[in-house]
C-alpha cells in the first residue's frame, strides 16, 4: 500500500516534469504512457514489467534530483539577483541623493560664506552693475560739464586779455599823450 502511494506521488510530480536524456528527450507522461501501453491486463488490475518499473522509478527520481538542483540553482541565483537588486538600489539611491545635493549647489551660490539663491545673486549683481553704470553717466556728465566750464572759462580769459591788452594799448596811448602835452607845457614854459 505504501508502496502504491508513493509509486502515485512520484507519477503525479512526474507528470509536471519532464526528463532530459542526452540527445532524447522524453517526457515523464510519455513514460507512464508507454508503461500503461505495454503493461497486460489481469482483472482489471495492470501487470507492470518490474523492470520497467524500475526504470520509470529511476527516471523519476532522477527527474525529481534535477528539479532540487534546478531549484537550488535557482534558490541562489535568485539570492544572487536580491543582492545585486539591494546593491544597484542603494547606489541608485546614493545617486539620487548626489544628485539632489548638485541641484541644491546649482541653485544656491557660496559669496564670502553667505549661502544665497542664484536668482538673488544675480539681482545683487545686476543693481551693482546699474548703479556702476549710473555712477559712470554721473561722472561723464560732470567731467563734459567741468570741460564745458573749463573752455567757457578759458573763452573769458582770452577775451579779458584782449580787453586788458586794448586797455593797456589805450592807456599807454593816453599816457604818451599826456606825456607829449607834458613835453609841449615844460616846453613852453622853458620859453617863455
Amino acid at each position: 500500500m505504501k508502496r502504491t502511494k508513493r509509486i502515485f506521488l512520484v507519477a503525479t510530480l512526474a507528470l509536471t516534469s519532464t526528463v532530459f536524456a542526452q540527445g532524447n528527450i522524453k517526457t515523464i507522461t510519455n513514460q507512464f504512457s508507454t508503461l500503461f501501453n505495454k503493461s497486460s491486463n489481469y482483472q482489471n488490475f495492470k501487470i507492470v514489467d518490474k523492470q520497467s518499473l524500475l526504470d520509470l522509478q529511476q527516471n523519476v527520481e532522477d527527474s525529481l534530483r534535477q528539479y532540487k538542483n534546478n531549484t537550488a540553482a535557482n534558490q541562489s541565483l535568485i539570492e544572487q539577483h536580491k543582492k545585486e537588486l539591494e546593491t544597484a538600489t542603494q547606489k541608485l539611491n546614493t545617486a539620487e541623493q548626489e544628485l539632489k545635493t548638485s541641484l541644491a549647489k546649482e541653485e544656491h551660490f557660496d559669496f564670502l560664506g553667505i549661502t544665497a539663491d542664484k536668482n538673488t545673486i544675480q539681482t545683487v549683481i545686476l543693481a551693482i552693475f546699474a548703479f556702476l553704470f549710473v555712477l559712470v553717466a554721473l561722472f561723464y556728465y560732470r567731467f563734459k560739464k567741468s570741460h564745458v566750464d573749463t573752455k567757457d572759462a578759458l573763452k573769458k580769459l582770452k577775451d579779458t586779455d584782449e580787453e586788458f591788452e586794448e586797455f593797456r594799448k589805450l592807456s599807454l596811448e593816453r599816457e604818451q599823450k599826456i606825456r607829449r602835452q607834458l613835453q609841449d607845457e615844460i616846453n613852453k614854459n622853458k620859453v617863455d
